[in-house]
């Protein structure tokens, strides 16, 4: 699905901005090689990244081998 229809920007470009290190709105646009134009994507925009941060860190958490004390 396109969360930027101005820029043709999708969730899984913007995915990806994030896992490469984009934290705003602008970072992902930076990462894609574009620039904002109108803006009413911001919002949204702002929601993709924080529930892919959030995406990840489970999965990164899910991947750590769990620690266990010794008896």
């Amino acid at each position: 699905m396109y969360l930027c229809i101005c820029r043709a920007i999708r969730e899984r470009e913007v995915d990806a901005a994030v896992r490469a290190g984009a934290r705003k709105p602008a970072d992902v646009f930076r990462a894609c090689g574009k620039s904002p134009q109108c803006g009413t994507c911001a919002c949204d925009m702002r929601e993709r990244i924080a529930q892919t941060v959030r995406d990840e860190a489970v999965r990164e958490e899910a991947c750590q081998p769990s620690l266990m004390a010794a008896d």
